[in-house]
């Protein structure tokens, strides 16, 4: 944040300071002084989910500027995110819980995304299981 401050960069340090911002939040409803890891990674996911969300509807607005914003803002999100598992090992691991567990449509959902929690988007599980195993 301090190079951000020194460079001159405002669309970098409004990002940076915007991630502070909601840690700082999340923290303040913790009964304990630091966020775990899963906590951090938590926040960053509903930021970006929340990025995209905009992003979608400043493109059927037609607003490039806002567009633009969010686009970047999420750019500088997803820097600090693990990165998240792809389609195919997500499909893999439902087909595991599936057969683990012989659940179906919601119930299935519910499983996957707690084991998944944090390490592939919520999106991408929500549109395979659908696809796959509609209870």
């Amino acid at each position: 944040m301090t190079l951000a401050q020194k460079s001159g960069d405002s669309r970098l340090l409004g990002a940076l300071k915007l991630m502070v911002s909601e840690l700082a939040y999340a923290k303040t409803n913790m009964t304990h002084d630091d966020l775990a890891d899963e906590e951090v990674v938590r926040v960053l996911m509903k930021e970006a989910k929340k990025r995209k969300e905009s992003m979608e509807i400043y493109e059927k607005a037609g607003a490039e500027a806002k567009l633009d914003q969010e686009r970047y803002e999420l750019g500088i999100i997803t820097k600090y995110l693990p990165e998240m598992m792809s389609e195919v090992l997500v499909e893999i691991e439902i087909d595991k819980v599936a057969k683990e567990t012989g659940l179906l449509g919601g119930r299935l959902m519910g499983a996957v995304m707690g084991r998944l929690k944090g390490k592939a988007e919520g999106a991408v599980i929500n549109r395979l299981v659908n696809e796959k195993y509609k209870g």
